[in-house]
């Protein structure tokens, strides 16, 4: 089982998406298990403090490092031999494909989200790795590392229930874009961008039932640019 550990102070944000679909299942099959840390109660003041000004002056605030080192020390206790935790910030590595399959053979995955102006510099001394989702602002992490707990947790075994479907999707080899898919009805009339009505006919390969020639075809338009959508 591969457990997923997530630091947040928006835990609540979290089960609408993960409880769903194939996470869910992939949940109630015991081939993952994905807990939700507030660090907020483990700030040891009166307030839960988990952020403060920065010092030398500036705006906004900072995330402490006491209370994500406090929970980090309870959710690390149990021995793992393969662990990684995972700093959630602008400055890490772009998450892609060969890094969820990475991940996926992991005993324990554990993500940082932070909030306000980033974090204390401290707490990239407590992380394995850093990660980034792509080069834009998010409010916070909690979107990244739903992100990632759902790229990763598909790759792992007995997620997917159609298991060759992983060697044929995109980013399945590198540069790899799939080949379109069509499907009921043969021909569709719509208007596109408010233009003329047109008919959007399935490709006559598909139809003509010789898996051979609509392998080759495949083959063909799989990793086209045209693939790809503007």
């Amino acid at each position: 089982m591969l457990q997923f550990d997530i630091l947040t102070i928006f835990p609540e944000m979290f089960p609408g998406y993960l409880n769903e679909s194939i996470i869910g299942r992939a949940q109630k099959k015991k081939l993952v298990k994905i807990n939700q840390h507030n660090f907020r109660d483990y700030a040891t003041d009166k307030h839960k403090t988990v952020d403060d000004s920065p010092y030398g002056g500036g705006p906004g605030m900072v995330l402490k490092v006491e209370p994500i080192y406090r929970c980090l020390q309870k959710i690390t206790r149990a021995k793992k031999k393969k662990r990684k935790i995972i700093l959630l910030t602008p400055q890490g590595k772009t998450f892609d494909q060969p890094m969820a399959r990475r991940l996926a053979k992991l005993d324990q995955l554990v993500l940082i989200c932070g909030r306000y102006e980033g974090f204390d510099e401290r707490v990239r001394s407590l992380v394995d790795e850093q990660v980034s989702v792509g080069d834009y602002v998010l409010t916070g992490g909690e979107l990244p590392a739903m992100t990632i707990v759902d790229a990763v947790t598909r790759l792992v075994p007995g997620v997917v229930g159609e298991e060759a479907s992983l060697v044929e999707e995109t980013f399945a080899k590198k540069g790899y874009i799939e080949y379109p898919q069509y499907t009921r009805p043969e021909k569709f009339k719509c208007k596109i961008r408010q233009q003329k009505a047109e008919i959007l006919k399935t490709p006559e390969i598909l139809l003509s039932g010789d898996h051979r020639k609509i392998k080759e075809w495949r083959g063909k338009q799989a990793g086209k640019k045209s693939c790809r959508r503007k």
